[in-house]
């Protein structure tokens, strides 16, 4: 008897598996044939996979169709923004492709399959955009999978970094919080002394610029160590610290150098505290919140030399 020609294993065997990474679909038949349409072969078991295959999550989705379209309605308007806000719709897609898997033959299930948007939106201040932006992207860092919580939080931070204005206030400290707050504390006063150190070097052109980042690290030294004294664990800072594999400065244009690459470390230091934040089994999304915004203060410097590396 002839049987045709075979369906790919992938989408014969009960335990199905889609993908590549961590996430398999069982796909069981048992409870569904009398809800699918009466289909033979393949035809039959590539409706069930469209039936029961994994789906785009909700958030994930929302948040690229939201950064699709904003980047519709900035373009012509503000292009570097526009720019921004479609390179974080390219990565939350695949984000999306990513969770969603591939089978045998390398194709996402039909499941998965999204439609960008093709229309932008009226046309609207592009500060209001990248404000909404930032805010809804800040408030989904803890509501999409943990393993796409980095993603969302990097995301988060470049849009943040986007907007005017200081970092929001330090909340109250658990536990585990006070840990990681005396930690950045200490990481604080490390900066702080890289920067006096430099600063003897720099010409005097571009003194105000190093005051300026010192300001900035100094106030929150300020916060950190306001909020650890009221639990007794406040680290105090070092004689001296170490520049590790950073050669010291000894002029200007090395200064320049050493500053630009203390602001590359503290910007990675930041989104790194952010990030292991976000990914906690029940994050604490005021703290989030405040570690997104001190992160951003660093990804917007515009410090002497050379800019920040963006997130995206």
């Amino acid at each position: 008897m002839h049987l045709g020609k075979p369906c790919p294993l992938a989408y014969v065997l009960r335990g199905t598996v889609f993908w590549v990474n961590r996430r398999r679909i069982a796909l069981t038949l048992v409870a569904s044939t009398a809800t699918l349409p009466a289909l033979a072969g393949c035809q039959a078991v590539d409706s069930v996979v469209d039936y029961f295959g994994p789906r785009p999550e909700n958030r994930l989705l929302a948040l690229a169709d939201a950064a699709a379209t904003d980047a519709l309605t900035l373009s012509g308007v503000d292009d570097h923004a526009a720019d921004l806000r479609n390179s974080q719709a390219d990565a939350l897609y695949a984000e999306i492709a990513r969770l969603c898997g591939t089978n045998d033959a390398g194709n996402a299930p039909r499941s998965c399959e999204v439609e960008r948007p093709t229309k932008a939106n009226r046309a609207a201040d592009s500060g209001e955009i990248m404000k909404n932006a930032a805010s809804a992207t800040t408030a989904a860092v803890d509501e999409v999978t943990v393993e796409s919580r980095a993603l969302v939080t990097k995301q988060a931070i470049a849009l943040n970094a986007w907007l005017p204005g200081d970092a929001p206030d330090i909340p109250e400290l658990s536990q585990p919080e006070q840990k990681s707050a005396a930690d950045l504390l200490s990481w604080e006063y490390e900066q702080v002394f890289g920067l006096d150190f430099a600063r003897a070097y720099v010409g005097p052109e571009h003194e105000d610029s190093v005051d300026h980042r010192l300001e900035v690290h100094h106030r929150r030294i300020d916060a950190l160590q306001e909020s650890l004294s009221r639990y007794g664990n406040l680290p105090q800072p070092e004689p001296a610290y170490s520049s590790g594999d950073q050669d010291l400065p000894h002029d200007s244009a090395s200064a320049l150098g050493f500053i630009g690459d203390l602001a590359e470390q503290d910007g990675r230091k930041w989104y790194a505290a952010a990030s292991q934040a976000a990914q906690e089994e029940t994050p604490d999304q005021e703290w989030v919140t405040w570690l997104i915004g001190i992160a951003a203060e660093s990804v917007s410097y515009t410090h002497l030399t050379l800019p920040t590396t963006p997130y995206v």
